[in-house]
């Protein structure tokens, strides 16, 4: 049975050191059954990571280094926003098996339920529909997860971005399509359980066959739990919860906790993805999505109704409110007669819009017509001269500008003569003044570069690297550039490369790096 990775902070023999020449290791964060992970540091992209690590007293053990191999083969299937990556799998010389991973920035979804609770619906479904997203990627490439909780689901928080979710931890992966065999034991008996029972199926927990839908059951769980606040049931023992998952039917979360506030929709659908009948759970994580946006939706549509006043049949229950000028303005309607009506010479001071004005003297209905009064056809004149002026005078600015940016020479960055995009070390030497460098162009190129690396196409990412170094030298770009020019065995201008890096790099962590590969 998979155990939780649990938060150490003590230091142990692998911290500082460096693992295959390329992660040097730099905390650990946590520990599991099969082994312990870490926060390295990749060296030649100066970039975070976590390094899984196989225990060395299970290097031994066949069935472990194949579960091993499989979790590594299993994640590598997945290409989702929501899943965790897989950057790298290998052994090391020393022996030691390693899974490097991408790093995520964040807490777990156990972490924020045990500090957050009460979590808002629209919250949870936020965060379960991009579990089921990832799951919905997963099973179409023929892995099954086995393992899902709490733990398991990390969520950081972007710019513009909240509660992003990436879903790790495939230790236990079952992959069904038979394209990946492992060779030797097989690595799930008839009858052996795996995963953590209080959020394993049923099925899951008779040892039976297992599908896709034993991941949905997971998740009926986990939202279970988001919602009210505990598991839907509890025991003192695996066995207990095992028991209970087969012959239980939970309460639902209304009745075991009442005052969470948890909507008919989503209840109903949480008893459903508890069924103990795989054929009554939903039948595909994407429907499982699409049921739990579903009841957002709803839950938008009918606070939107709510706030939208309701027209009423009888008058006298109406809402009545007293009609200002300002009301006036901005409705552009005339008010109807009221209690409140305004006095004769409110309306004469307000707007056009009040309509005819009975005369004092003559009782007939006349109009407050601008050009009417005493003086106002003057004024209008002279105010449509000065409009017509100050129209003409921005217009005249205007155009005096953009001749003026036109005729403006455009400042255009040339590389020096001897700063070629390929060549043989002059261009370690550049150095360029702060005020002509491009940041955002070379910032561009160097993740395009990493981008071609990371795919194994290295004569597009040194080109990248090198546009990068003319834009924006950077010491990181040195020691990139120098790697790949060490893998071309190109020594003289690794050399170089890294001198420059020394130079501009404060520490030069990547040192020890360095002199390991030039003693090779």
């Amino acid at each position: 049975m998979e155990q939780s990775l649990t938060i150490v902070a003590a230091p142990d023999e692998l911290i500082g050191k460096t693992v295959a020449t390329k992660y040097l290791v730099e905390q650990m964060i946590g520990e599991g059954g099969m082994g312990k992970v870490y926060k390295a540091i990749q060296i030649a992209l100066d970039k975070p990571v976590v390094l899984k690590v196989l225990r060395q007293a299970l290097l031994s053990d066949e069935r472990t280094v194949k579960r091993f191999q499989r979790e590594a083969k299993a994640a590598s299937r997945l290409n989702h926003p929501n899943s965790i990556s897989v950057l790298d799998f290998g052994q090391a010389a020393d022996g030691a098996m390693y899974i490097a991973m991408e790093y995520v920035q964040g807490k777990d979804l156990h972490h924020i339920l045990s500090r957050e609770w009460p979590l808002p619906e629209a919250r949870v479904i936020r965060l379960m529909s991009q579990v089921l997203s990832a799951l919905a990627d997963a099973h179409s490439a023929g892995v099954i997860h086995r393992d899902l909780k709490p733990e398991n689901i990390m969520v950081e928080q972007r710019r513009g971005e909240a509660d992003f979710v990436k879903v790790l931890d495939f230790g236990i992966a079952k992959i069904v399509d038979g394209s990946i065999d492992e060779d030797g034991p097989a690595l799930t008996r008839a009858g052996f359980v795996c995963g953590t029972p209080e959020y394993m199926s049923p099925e899951q927990a008779r040892g039976a066959q297992l599908d896709h839908r034993s991941d949905l059951y997971a998740v009926g769980v986990i939202i279970y739990q988001l919602m009210c606040g505990m598991l839907p049931f509890d025991s003192d023992s695996a066995v207990g919860f095992a028991t209970k998952h087969l012959t239980e039917i939970p309460l639902p979360p209304t009745k075991r906790r009442p005052e969470a506030r948890v909507s008919v929709a989503m209840e109903r659908l949480i008893m459903k993805a508890l069924a103990k009948n795989p054929d009554d759970r939903p039948q595909t994580a994407e429907q499982f999505r699409a049921e739990l946006l579903a009841i957002e939706k709803e839950r938008r549509a009918s606070v939107g109704t709510a706030r939208r006043p309701a027209a009423s049949s009888q008058p006298g229950l109406a809402t009545v409110r007293k009609v200002t000028p300002i009301d006036q303005q901005e409705t552009r309607v005339n008010p109807p007669p009221s209690p409140w009506a305004s006095t004769e010479n409110t309306v004469k001071a307000s707007s056009p819009i009040a309509g005819p004005v009975p005369d004092e003297a003559t009782g007939k209905s006349t109009s407050p017509d601008r050009d009417t009064l005493p003086g106002a056809g003057a004024s209008s004149i002279i105010f449509k001269v000065a409009t017509v002026l100050l129209v003409l005078l921005a217009l005249g600015i205007g155009a005096l500008y953009a001749w003026s940016v036109m005729q403006k020479p455009r400042e255009v960055y040339v590389p020096p003569p001897n700063a070629p995009l390929t060549g043989t070390g002059q261009l370690y030497e550049y150095d360029p003044p702060r005020e002509t460098r491009r940041p955002g162009d070379g910032a561009r190129e160097a993740n395009e570069g990493d981008g071609a690396w990371h795919t194994g196409n290295t004569e597009v990412a040194l080109t990248s690297y090198l546009r990068a170094w003319q834009a924006d030298p950077q010491p990181e770009l040195a020691l990139k550039i120098g790697e790949l020019y060490f893998q071309k065995d190109m020594t003289v201008e690794a050399r170089a490369w890294w001198a420059r890096y020394r130079k501009d790099s404060a520490g030069a962590k990547a040192q020890p790096y360095i002199d390991q590969l030039l003693e090779k």
